[in-house]
């Protein structure tokens, strides 16, 4: 099955201001996910009321300000909410509502029936399921509780139910050695996906993380081949679409470099209300999750590079960072946790060498090109094998 091109979508969804409210379901799970951040065990495992949901939407439905507001429903596992989620989204379509909509499913896959997949055809134009898959089946039952078969038999109606929302696979460091088998075969398979490792410090010592960093670059060396002689394939996001756009642009001025940007929408475009109905900047500042109480002030709100040795980095605008995770470990939101500092340096290093081989046979048909593509060309891979031959 081919991969289908989220370009058009993409633009589409930014042009409108988009409210993403997520609405805990149901903190229960059926699995035990060995890399899950949700680790703090609750004795009351609740499920969100029908009357709470009403209220919450009906808020942010009409809300000023928002084109198209996003309702996801999260957990735990969403669907042992089923009836839950089944009376919200069914009494939403007996009202008129002024803004656009959609709804988002997030799923371990373990538990779809007859009933719950017949209900979401109904509404296929509008929820989008999105489904846990770790790759091969080895890495995915070595974290995810040994679910793989139960997900497998389910894995055709994912594909053809939602072609265009992509799984989404987590590497932790029990599956690195399995990272670059997981990405190759779900590719051949012809799923859309995505690939990253967690923020948490999963590395161990100083001489087991070394040992781990070295199977990882082995593992992105093998995923440099693959792409590489597969143009036809984007390479896996965020995973290997890790360089920043202004490398090689010589005139991107120094100070739009180091702009203050947000990574992500929590505290700001993006609300979590639990199943008690208290409002957090994201599912990881609900105390449950982290163990502590959430910030009073504004969260995800930085003014300045923190740690200080991330301010002169020139990866600092595309390196993933987590709000939620920052103030689990730091008390601060804009305190970058720096875990991943080294893995991630590996992945810009194979993005830029699977450009810089892509750019490379661009230039073969260089009549085909204007002298100014030649010229952009040319800077963007003398930047990027800097990248490649020194490091970062």
């Amino acid at each position: 099955m081919p991969k289908i091109d989220l370009t058009e979508k993409s633009s589409q969804v930014k042009e409108k201001k988009t409210r993403t409210v997520s609405l805990i379901a149901t903190s229960r799970c059926n699995l035990a996910c060995r890399y899950c951040y949700e680790k703090h065990s609750l004795t009351d495992k609740k499920t969100m009321e029908l009357s709470l949901a009403k209220e919450v939407i009906s808020k942010y439905m009409n809300e000023e300000g928002y084109d198209l507001v996003e309702i996801d429903f999260f957990g735990g596992e969403p669907f042992l909410a089923f009836k839950f989620i089944r009376d919200v989204v069914d009494w939403f379509h007996t009202r008129t509502w002024n803004k656009q909509h959609r709804f988002l499913i997030g799923t371990n896959g373990t538990i779809l029936d007859d009933e719950i997949k017949e209900w979401l055809y109904r509404y296929r134009n509008c929820i989008n399921v999105g489904l846990s898959l770790d790759g091969t089946k080895t890495a995915h039952d070595l974290c995810r509780s040994g679910s793989y078969d139960l997900v497998s038999k389910n894995l055709p109606f994912f594909i053809n139910y939602s072609p265009r929302q992509p799984a989404k696979m987590t590497i932790s460091a029990e599956t690195i050695p399995f990272a670059a088998d997981g990405i190759i075969e779900l590719e051949n398979k012809g799923i859309l996906f995505t690939a990253n490792l967690g923020f948490e410090d999963q590395w161990g010592d100083e001489t087991t993380k070394k040992k781990l960093l070295e199977i990882y670059e082995e593992q992105l060396s093998r995923l440099v081949d693959f792409y590489s002689q597969r143009p036809h394939l984007y390479p896996v996001n965020p995973l290997l679409r890790a360089i920043p756009d202004y490398i090689g642009i010589p005139d991107y001025h120094e100070n739009e470099k180091r702009e203050i940007k947000r990574f992500c929408g929590a505290g700001h475009e993006m609300v979590v209300v639990d199943t008690d109905g208290k409002t957090y900047a994201c599912h990881r500042f609900i105390p449950w999750i982290t163990g502590k109480p959430a910030p009073k002030d504004g969260a995800n709100c930085q003014t300045a590079w923190k740690p200080e040795k991330c301010s002169g980095c020139q990866l600092i605008h595309s390196c993933p960072t987590c709000a939620g995770f920052n103030w689990e470990i730091h008390g601060d939101t804009a305190i970058r946790t720096t875990f991943h500092c080294d893995a991630y340096k590996l992945e810009v290093i194979a993005s830029s060498h699977i450009e810089w081989n892509r750019l490379k046979e661009k230039l073969k048909n260089i009549d085909n090109l204007s002298n100014d593509e030649r010229k952009n060309i040319k800077m963007r891979l003398d930047a990027l094998w800097v990248l490649v031959e020194n490091g970062i």
